[in-house]
């Protein structure tokens, strides 16, 4: 009779720390989910910040920009005709 007594408390032992890594994991996998949203979100935004930046680079590198800051500032101009000279190989 102490076998039978003995089987069934490993047996109940072993159910136990099933349910407890049952509970652990499960707990473990909502607060990965919870993170994995986090990050996503984050992502997201990251992801709206580089298309202002890159929509912000491409307006102060765009060519009408570029050449007004050249005429105003630092007082240049197409050359005349005249002015250009060809060099030949």
């Amino acid at each position: 009779m102490s076998g039978a007594r003995l089987l069934a408390a490993g047996l109940a032992l072993a159910v136990i720390a099933s349910a407890l890594g049952v509970v652990y994991t499960s707990h473990l996998s909502r607060r990965l989910y919870a993170e994995l949203a986090r990050l996503e979100q984050a992502r997201d935004a990251l992801e709206v910040e580089w298309g202002r930046l890159q929509l912000e680079q491409s307006t102060w590198a765009a060519h009408s920009r570029i050449e007004r800051l050249a005429r105003e500032r630092l007082r240049m101009r197409l050359p005349r005709p005249d002015e250009v000279v060809v060099v030949r190989p």
